[in-house]
């Protein structure tokens, strides 16, 4: 008990001081700019700062300096708001910044650990710190599924971004070469497993792919035959329940009879690019590539929703970030507005798009002339991706302070259950029950 009271104290003591530092800022006017009134200024800018791992990998850069460039050039010129894009490949970079006692004010976050940066590093709720009335305007053209996916206790902790849900890639000239017909894709996991044996069996080639540590398809593959990763108030693990076992077991046949890929998800993804892989679900974020290498390898890529259990609807997750956002000013809290306002707007999403490979969380541009039609008329895969929306289930976050320990039981024993001789039911129950024992001490 006095243990449990101490890190509960200590963590209201750390939730003060960031609080404290929240509103106060760093005193820095390289951080907050020269503007010290009320109002936007377009005389005397306001500077943000915006942390994203999207500048650290080569395929997202270029479009992402081109969004926030954009704002820049356009709304943030007009408004009085300069944005400054922080590389920070893997989201530590902000929060070591936080605390050395810098502003951070936009974090490019991911959904898992969403709830620990709530706790821990100051993010605060959308309905807290923007207008109600532009809040509901901006969040109303929006796919709903994907808005409420970053909502804790009913409120917006983070603003779906980047954004994609996974499908079933297809190599053409394999399918032909083992019979099959690529566009007349297999829609349930029997289907994708019996023409994974065929492949298999007529080109010698891996029939399918798609990692044990794939990181975020795997819970989309449990809710899919009707399971679940957490109860409702997230105090215990559910994920070992007869629908998740069944799901697991059945992904399993895949390794059992020798037609799936082997390695880890960057492998098998580099390995269907290859063209020796079959079918892969992974992100359309890696559409762009898997199309070059498709060109030059010489064969032609095809695609289909992510598989069903029978007559079950799929029910995907999504991969991607949110927005999260700590103002320190009402001032600062305008000036986020206006750059969020943007880039989750219409010529946002043209671009995310377009140059970075993500969804447009705006769906009717798929259809308008003046922003994403022709691309998606191009690219046939992305209307598959638009089409899932309806289905998405969150994938999950973690309470604060489990999110790491968590995941990582939960993949080890995914990675046991499918690629040893380990049983799937008492190998996935005992990771249950190590994350009920973590999640039952918060």
């Amino acid at each position: 008990m006095k243990k449990i009271f101490a890190k509960r104290a200590a963590a209201a003591l750390l939730a003060g001081t960031l609080a404290l530092s929240v509103f106060t800022g760093c005193g820095d006017s390289k951080d907050t700019g020269g503007n010290t009134g009320s109002e936007l200024d377009p005389e005397n800018p306001t500077k943000v700062t915006f942390y994203s791992y999207s500048l650290t990998y080569p395929s997202m850069k270029p479009g992402m300096e081109h969004l926030i460039q954009e704002f820049n050039d356009t709304v943030g010129k007009e408004k009085g708001v300069i944005v400054e894009g922080v590389p920070d490949a893997n989201m530590s970079k902000y929060k070591s910044d936080i605390q050395a006692g810098q502003q951070v004010d936009i974090v490019q976050h991911g959904w898992n650990s969403l709830d620990d940066s709530k706790e821990n590093m100051g993010i605060k709720a959308y309905e807290d710190v923007f207008p109600k009335d532009e809040l509901e305007e901006h969040f109303s053209g929006m796919e709903q599924n994907a808005v409420k996916l970053g909502q804790i206790d009913g409120k917006t902790y983070g603003l779906a971004f980047t954004f994609s849900t996974p499908i079933l890639y297809i190599n053409g000239t394999l399918f032909e070469q083992a019979g099959l017909d690529p566009n007349d894709p297999p829609k349930t996991w029997d289907e994708v497993l019996a023409a994974a044996k065929q492949i298999k069996e007529k080109t010698g080639k891996d029939g399918f792919g798609l990692s044990p540590q794939n990181g975020w398809v795997t819970e989309g593959v449990i809710f899919s035959n009707g399971g679940s990763m957490l109860n409702s108030d997230r105090t215990k693990a559910t994920f070992a329940s007869k629908e998740g076992v069944e799901a697991i077991s059945k992904w399993k046949e895949f390794f059992t009879s020798g037609v799936a890929a082997l390695g880890t998800d960057s492998e098998v993804s580099q390995a269907f690019m290859a063209g020796n892989v079959g079918m892969h679900i992974q992100s359309t974020s890696l559409l762009s590539g898997i199309l070059s290498s498709a060109e030059a390898g010489g064969w032609k890529v095809y695609g289909a929703a992510m598989p069903s259990f029978g007559e079950k609807t799929p029910a995907p997750v999504n991969s991607g970030s949110c927005l999260a956002v700590r103002p320190d000013s009402d001032l600062k809290a305008k000036a986020i507005w206006e750059f969020i306002k943007y880039v989750t707007g219409d010529e946002g999403y043209t671009i995310i798009t377009s140059e970075i490979g993500y969804l447009p969380l705006r769906t009717y541009l798929a259809d308008d002339e003046k922003y994403l039609k022709s691309f998606v008329d191009e690219n046939p895969l992305v209307r598959v991706n638009i089409d899932q929306l309806k289905n998405v289930k969150p994938v999950t976050i973690w309470p604060a302070g489990t999110a790491t320990e968590c995941f990582t039981i939960f993949t080890d024993a995914i990675t046991r259950s499918l690629t040893t001789d380990a049983d799937v039911e008492e190998t996935l129950k005992e990771a249950q029950s190590q994350i009920d024992k973590i999640l039952a001490q918060q």
